[in-house]
């Protein structure tokens, strides 16, 4: 196939020759395929560490919670009726969840107390499969607690807690006595925010600490996709408001409302996303020093082709196609530096355990499995994430051949020619 000329010379001029030139673009795109491989290995680890902490936000919670406004309570029974007809729901169960205060020897933290339905709840979570000690059975005046909360504390199971609801402090008529509950068992999903801030009870447990009468505050609903709960949600909202105009008697549907997991973790999503977006940004600086010695290399070949210029535009060469030999230059040096660039960050992605076995013989706490709660290290590749950074490289890589080119289009045949 007859390559157009601009391209013919462009890749004339990378070929070995007894000239540095070579080893110099050699040494060129090895610089750029490391600054693509570390940005691919890089954003596959952030993107894992997304998927670990979406993961742990779903394991003990669930994909949509539906509840009365400001914190009301309602009639479990009827919605989960209107929820059976909505294929997208899975599973739903009851929860009645507040701030309470605990205190042992002195000692005063504050928790999330979640009382639950224990065999609806099997249908949301497992928490009986997240216990390191004791067991799931939720008599009354007992709890589950996060290990790290059950640290804070210094309890384990069969210890006693006394726990202070917000309804102990607000009467003025009269004295509400603090609940004295036993700890029946501990559990653990990794994840720092529930490990040491939930404690779970059974419903009645927890309707007799927040000195509830009756009803629920939530429902905890599963989805058969989670990433879709935004549409799930508006459907169940419909027929909520559906059956709310068509029973006179089910009129208070209307002033519940839910929100998706991802609503109600929002601000620990926007931090990841920030996170993310500015460690590919820093690190795009990486690619574009790698870049630079493009622009290095190709002011040397411009100098060391000028006889070479001045002759093909004493031919009548135009200036525009000089240009295009310098932009192809840039573009195929960051075209082969991507593809080596993404075999090499791919590999790592994919044998980062190996990796970080080989580092940790030099380091034996390089990303610690007891300290970051991950016997593996988490990694996904995305195309897109791939697509993202070869993009940027390639518009680097080609842009670096601006001002060579522009020596190059500005350079007279006769200077050119003027000691030949």
């Amino acid at each position: 196939m007859k390559l157009p000329f601009s391209l013919f010379l462009a890749v004339k001029y990378l070929k070995p020759k007894r000239s540095m030139v070579s080893v110099i673009t050699v040494l060129t795109m090895l610089g750029i395929s490391l600054g693509v491989s570390v940005l691919i290995v890089v954003l596959s680890v952030m993107t894992g560490f997304d998927d670990v902490h979406k993961e742990h936000m779903i394991k003990l919670d669930s994909h949509i919670q539906l509840g009365a406004r400001g914190q009301s309570t309602f009639a479990p029974g009827p919605v989960l009726e209107l929820l059976d007809d909505i294929p997208e729901v899975k599973a739903a169960a009851p929860a009645v969840e507040g701030f309470v205060m605990m205190t042992r020897h002195g000692q005063a933290v504050t928790a999330m107390l979640r009382g639950i339905d224990p065999e609806l709840e099997k249908d949301i979570s497992d928490v009986g499969s997240f216990l390191v000690a004791g067991s799931l059975p939720l008599d009354d005046e007992t709890v589950v607690v996060g290990n790290r909360l059950a640290m804070n504390l210094g309890v384990w199971v069969g210890d006693r807690l006394t726990v202070y609801s917000p309804q102990c402090f607000v009467s003025e008529d009269e004295l509400r006595l603090p609940a004295e509950l036993t700890v029946s068992g501990i559990f653990s999903v990794d994840m720092y925010d529930i490990d040491s801030q939930f404690m779970i009870s059974s419903l009645p447990t927890a309707r007799d600490v927040f000195a509830m009468e009756r009803g629920v505050q939530t429902l905890r609903i599963i989805t058969d996709d989670p990433f879709r709960a935004g549409e799930t949600r508006e459907k169940i909202m419909a027929r909520l408001g559906e059956a709310s105009r068509e029973h006179a008697e089910l009129g208070w549907l209307r002033h519940l409302r839910a929100q998706t997991w991802m609503e109600i973790h929002q601000n620990m999503l926007s931090t990841l996303r920030v996170e993310k977006d500015m460690m590919f940004i820093l690190l795009c600086g990486i690619s574009l020093v790698a870049t630079m010695s493009v622009t290095n290399t190709l002011i040397t070949l411009c100098v060391q082709k000028t006889r070479e210029i001045g002759l093909l535009k004493a031919l009548g060469f135009s200036s525009g196609k000089v240009v295009g030999i310098f932009f192809l230059l840039g573009s195929v040096q960051g075209l082969f530096g991507c593809i080596f660039g993404v075999a090499m960050g791919g590999w790592v992605s994919a044998n980062l355990d190996v990796v970080l076995g080989f580092l940790r013989r030099f380091n034996p706490n390089l990303m610690s499995a007891q300290f970051y709660q991950f016997t593996e290290m988490p990694s996904r590749t995305t195309p897109s994430d791939v697509l993202a950074v070869c993009l940027i490289v390639m518009v680097f890589s080609t842009l670096a051949g601006i001002l060579p080119a522009w020596r190059a289009a500005k350079m007279e045949p006769v200077d050119a020619l003027r000691y030949e």
